[in-house]
């Protein structure tokens, strides 16, 4: 895995596809993701993916409860940015790079502001922890 200032990137041993299934399938977050509490599909755009999606968060400082709006470019990604809630920015992408065996190169970038201070290095251990988990859940998921 490498880590930089754009994110996260690793190997997902599953196709593109079935890796955008998992993260657009958003009423079964709850039960993969242990961070989302509750999510619910609010607006559906015409394809019929969630596109105004609410989700409760623990987010270890405190429970966080906000809506984002999806926006779709798929095969080649997908992204989010909050539009009501608990943080001051919440914003974010999931890119995808088909690899010829079959897996798919995956990189994820979170920007999540709390709203209060929280003393720097302590955010970047969020955002990095942030940042794996998604990639480490993610990749259990689409793997079963």
């Amino acid at each position: 895995m490498s880590n930089d200032s754009s994110g996260l990137t690793d190997v997902i041993a599953a196709p593109a596809d079935k890796i955008i299934e998992a993260l657009t399938d958003f009423e079964t977050f709850p039960d993969w993701q242990a961070a989302v509490l509750e999510c619910e599909v609010l607006e559906r755009d015409s394809d019929g993916r969630g596109s105004l999606v609410r989700m409760k968060v623990d987010a270890k400082v405190r429970k966080v409860d906000y809506v984002v709006r999806y926006s779709y470019d798929l095969p080649n990604s997908l992204s989010w940015a909050q539009v009501s809630g608990d943080l001051k920015e919440n914003t974010g992408v999931y890119t995808f790079s088909p690899r010829d065996d079959g897996s798919t190169d995956v990189t994820v970038d979170i920007v999540a502001e709390v709203g209060f201070f929280v003393p720097g290095p302590m955010k970047k251990l969020i955002r990095e922890q942030s940042l794996k988990n998604s990639l480490r859940e993610l990749k259990k998921h689409v793997a079963v």
